[in-house]
């Protein structure tokens, strides 16, 4: 009769528990993996959002100074401009679609950038002016990860209009 008295485990027990132990590790690594590519995507979703409504509100605030806002292709009715003027009819500031860097810049005059507003590229920037009213159609920018943000607005004149 023999006695197996040994004490310890065998070379399959240790292969069993390797094995198992990778899977869980494995799986613990893909579900980081996915979570960080969602949070970034998430991330940059949220930049790009925020750099259009701070887009739309700097807009919005020159706007209200305005007596009279004109809009203009910049370079097409896709990516347009406005020059804004003051009651006695002096432009005072402009927003325009830059082609170089595909942002809207913004200056107090044609040929004086202030540079960009936002860093996000924007991809489509439509504006339309009524008698009182600028309305931003659409304001569509591209995340950095290639998702799309659209914001849409308007802002009303409140200076007395005067002509360009």
């Amino acid at each position: 009769m023999t006695r197996r008295d040994a004490r310890g485990v065998t070379l399959i027990e240790v292969s069993i528990v390797s094995a198992l132990a990778m899977l869980v590790v494995l799986g613990m690594v893909g579900f980081y993996i996915s979570s960080q590519s969602s949070w970034m995507a998430g991330s940059s979703q949220a930049l790009a959002q925020r750099d259009a409504t701070l887009l739309v509100e700097t807009m919005a605030d020159s706007i209200r100074r305005a007596a009279v806002a004109v809009p203009f292709d910049s370079p097409d009715s896709l990516r347009r401009g406005v020059a804004l003027y003051d009651a006695t009819g002096t432009e005072f500031w402009r927003f325009w679609w830059e082609a170089r860097d595909q942002r809207v810049h913004h200056g107090p005059a044609v040929g004086r950038d202030h540079g960009p507003v936002v860093n996000t590229p924007v991809t489509r920037f439509e504006l339309d002016t009524l008698t009182r009213l600028v309305v931003i159609r659409l304001v569509e920018m591209r995340a950095d990860d290639g998702q799309t943000v659209r914001i849409a607005s308007a802002a009303a004149l409140y200076n007395r209009a005067a002509t360009p």
